[in-house]
């Protein structure tokens, strides 16, 4: 949450429940119940799967049953795949274990938009692009 939204949000030092939501650590369900459509085909993944730098795996999931808990949905089961290394471990949709036991957060791919940013392959593209550009302006 950004600076001047939790500015707008807190009332003279007093935290509104908002902002003490989106501060804290989310279960799975707390993180699925506020998305459209019961999360289908959301891409979620462990906190700690991120922090140990496991950028290419998160859970697709398919399937959320909720439980009601102090009247908020925030346990449950739900039901989705596993991809690991961004390949599909199993075709059908399975349990996902920790839902409770874990904070979770939304998968970002580090290939957002499409772009990867390689030094190696950009430095030997560059060299080859300079070589190119040498042998053309010799022709000339």
């Amino acid at each position: 949450m950004s600076k001047i939204a939790k500015d707008l949000l807190t009332k003279s030092g007093v935290v509104v429940p908002t902002v003490q939501f989106a501060a804290k650590p989310k279960t799975l369900y707390e993180l699925l119940n506020v998305q459209r459509l019961n999360g289908y085909k959301f891409k979620a993944q462990p906190e700690h799967w991120y922090q140990k730098g496991f950028n290419e795996c998160w859970y697709e999931v398919h399937r959320v049953k909720y439980k009601l808990y102090k009247d908020q949905p925030t346990h449950g089961k739900a039901w989705g795949i596993l991809y690991w290394n961004g390949e599909a471990v199993d075709k059908q949709p399975k349990e996902i274990r920790g839902g409770l036991k874990f904070s979770w957060r939304p998968y970002e791919s580090p290939h957002k938009n499409g772009v990867f940013y390689d030094a190696d392959k950009a430095s030997t593209l560059e060299r080859r692009r300079t070589k190119l550009l040498r042998s053309y302006l010799t022709q000339l």
